[in-house]
């Protein structure tokens, strides 16, 4: 994991979003954010020089962050908030939905003992069920994002879907917020970062927004942070 450091100043005023909103997705971002946190665990275990203790302890740390993800995940999705609404308008799915779920806390307790016992005589099994769970799991968010989401964005406003997501977003512990935010700065595209910090920004006290700043500049290559900077800063002057 590359960490950069950075000069760059946060911005110190925001108004509104950087950018014009696209219609309100609830998967998208999180998504993939939790896309880039799967890729590098298997990347990481492809790698795995298994006798090196450092090295496992960085793998068992990518799942420890990418397992908290996923419980989070799929905690805001069976929630009464957006399960209602996808019980409301895309019932047809729901069983599907519920079941791949399950299966997904399943391979994720495997993993759990596994990647905890992890050596030189099972790193090969541990990769192998890292990229089976990875497969599995980007079909399941494909049907979300395809079948599910099309259905709500027809059904409700873009208003009533932002106040899931506003909903979902602050129930996160700020610290657990850090953890979403790394692969979810780096899957992200420039328009995604400024939207995102700048909602921060808006909606967080001072010293929490501090935190996910710091996330930022630690993840975001100098040139790339500025470019966010760039952005939010140009809307705040224009207001």
């Amino acid at each position: 994991m590359t960490e950069h450091t950075s000069t760059i100043t946060a911005p110190s005023t925001v108004t509104s979003s950087p950018v014009a909103a696209p219609p309100a997705d609830l998967y998208r971002e999180v998504h993939k954010g939790l896309r880039r946190a799967m890729f590098e665990i298997v990347e990481c275990a492809g790698a795995l020089d298994a006798t090196d203790a450092d090295a496992v302890n960085s793998l068992r740390q990518l799942f420890a962050d990418l397992d908290m993800m996923l419980v989070t995940h799929h905690g805001h999705e069976d929630g009464p908030l957006l399960a209602g609404l996808i019980a409301e308008h895309a019932g047809d799915l729901t069983e599907s939905i519920e079941a791949a779920h399950a299966a997904t806390e399943h391979q994720l307790r495997d993993l759990r003992t596994m990647v905890a016992a992890l050596d030189a005589r099972s790193a090969t099994d541990v990769y192998d069920r890292l990229v089976a769970f990875t497969a599995d799991y980007l079909t399941h968010m494909n049907v979300e994002e395809r079948q599910v989401m099309p259905r709500l964005q027809a059904a409700a406003t873009d208003d009533e879907l932002m106040e899931i997501e506003m909903a979902i977003r602050t129930s996160v512990p700020p610290t657990d917020m850090c953890v979403f935010l790394r692969p979810m700065l780096l899957a992200m595209n420039p328009d995604e970062r400024a939207g995102t910090l700048a909602g921060m920004k808006m909606g967080a006290p001072p010293e929490i927004f501090e935190l996910f700043w710091g996330v930022a500049e630690r993840t975001l290559a100098p040139a790339d942070l500025a470019v966010v900077v760039d952005r939010i800063d140009a809307l705040a002057v224009a207001s």
